[in-house]
């Protein structure tokens, strides 16, 4: 006998994040046994062309102020993107940075490697995992930061792949649900700047500029 369950739903992923890692672990092993983990989902929806309305002009705003930030706090800088989708945010780059690295699970990725040259990676990855010796001017974590399982756990996990004077680029949705993210987040980390945007359909996003303490 089988028993149709709903699929998992961003409020369910969010009421997951204050889970005990371990609990969290179960729960997301569950989840993959019964084909429903957002990584499947998300791998099957990117091979469908699902996510391609990332690109529509009333979502440029965001991915602009991101890529505006970057140019003027890090020029030609190194820049590390968490859960880069296709390479959406990278497109607005127009390629002024020294070394980009994309990650994020392997349909979009696959989607994204034409884009790759010698300065220019993208990387299948969870970025609840991820780790590397490398070292970035900025990180970037542009509508990823919710899937974290902990955000402020994970945001200091990538201090260390922080170069010197390095910081985080966030933008969330402008959703009520996502303010204790930041009031989390602002625990921890000065807030360089921050701007809120709106587009005709009445679609909202903050962006801030993160600097960790010690910058």
């Amino acid at each position: 006998m089988s028993i149709a369950l709903p699929a998992p739903t961003l409020s369910d992923t969010l009421s997951f994040a204050n889970a005990a890692p371990l609990g969290f672990r179960v729960i997301r092993s569950v989840r993959r046994f019964l084909k429903l983990d957002r990584e499947k989902r998300w791998n099957d929806e990117y091979a469908k062309g699902g996510w391609e309305w990332l690109r529509n002009l009333d979502e440029l705003a965001h991915h602009a102020v991101l890529a505006a930030y970057f140019a003027r706090l890090k020029p030609n800088g190194s820049l590390l993107d968490v859960g880069c989708g296709d390479g959406v945010f990278h497109e607005q780059l127009r390629g002024c940075y020294s070394r980009y690295l994309g990650i994020d699970f392997e349909e979009p990725i696959r989607i994204a490697m034409p884009k790759t040259d010698a300065r220019t990676e993208f990387r299948a990855a969870d970025m609840n995992d991820f780790t590397t010796d490398e070292r970035f001017d900025a990180i970037v974590f542009n509508e990823s930061i919710y899937y974290h399982h902990d955000a402020l756990a994970g945001l200091r996990r990538y201090e260390s792949m922080l170069a010197p004077g390095g910081v985080f680029l966030v933008s969330m949705h402008g959703k009520e649900r996502n303010d204790p993210i930041w009031d989390l987040l602002e625990q921890r980390y000065t807030i360089a700047d921050a701007v809120t945007m709106e587009n005709q359909r009445g679609v909202k996003w903050t962006t801030k500029v993160l600097v960790p303490p010690g910058t």
